[in-house]
């Protein structure tokens, strides 16, 4: 008789940890290395949209701390 999958709900526990493993190993990986040091590749003329993304973001937020003394001290 064949096994019947778990209904796991809003989530799927053992497939959530294997992602965590896989995106843990890349992050570790050369490949994963490089890609943190290039960052996010930008198209020119692209930046405005995204500043202006982040402001309409920001304007939605309760209470905005990112220019605290705490926050600057993290970056």
């Amino acid at each position: 008789m064949e096994k019947r999958p778990v209904n796991h709900g809003e989530g799927n526990p053992e497939a959530a940890a294997e992602f965590n493993k896989m995106e843990r190993d890349f992050v570790a990986s050369s490949k994963g290395q490089r890609a943190i040091k290039e960052g996010p590749q930008v198209k020119p003329g692209e930046e405005a949209e995204l500043q202006q993304a982040e402001q309409r973001g920001k304007s939605h937020a309760k209470d905005d701390d990112s220019n605290t003394k705490q926050m600057k001290a993290k970056r």
